[in-house]
């Protein structure tokens, strides 16, 4: 079991990119010790329009389901330098990877899907008190992706 964590945890910091945006909205704040991050509830075809709109800044899809659910099927994303990362929920809910997350995407614009929102909202409460950025929720998750005639993914799907 520690070799998965410590397996994920790699995979997971080295998949960010070396690039770094900003961007605006607002919605409702949950604030902690260091101000906190507003979580923004978007839907899923407002998720893929701010995707293709790289003029508003770079948002990141971040995944918080199981690595098994991510390689059967995820988000496509327009572009191939901004695919969906990975995070599951079960690292989120340990601190010391909730604070890892806040390093690896301090300052950027995130939006966090799993399958119905479920799981993705849980883990915006936990990061969104210490993060410096913006936190998007993407309602519905994949099943709604999918219901939106939106492309996914399956496998590594590096093409």
């Amino acid at each position: 079991m520690k070799k998965a964590v410590v397996i994920v945890a790699f995979l997971v910091v080295a998949a960010q990119p070396l690039w770094s945006n900003d961007g605006s909205k607002v919605v409702a704040n949950v604030t902690g010790e260091s101000g906190g991050s507003e979580i923004i509830n978007i839907t899923a075809m407002q998720a893929w329009e701010m995707l293709q709109n790289e003029s508003d800044g770079m948002q990141i899809p971040v995944d918080v389901r199981t690595f098994g659910e991510y390689l059967n099927e995820r988000i496509a994303t327009p572009h191939s330098y901004d695919f969906p990362r990975i995070y599951p929920l079960q690292l989120i809910e340990i601190p010391f990877f909730a604070a890892l997350f806040n390093k690896i995407f301090d300052g950027k614009e995130v939006i966090l899907y799993c399958r119905t929102s479920h799981r993705s909202y849980i883990a915006a409460k936990i990061i969104a008190p210490n993060f410096n950025g913006k936190l998007y929720n993407m309602i519905g998750g994949i099943t709604a992706w999918k219901e939106a005639g939106l492309p996914t993914k399956h496998g590594f799907g590096f093409s």
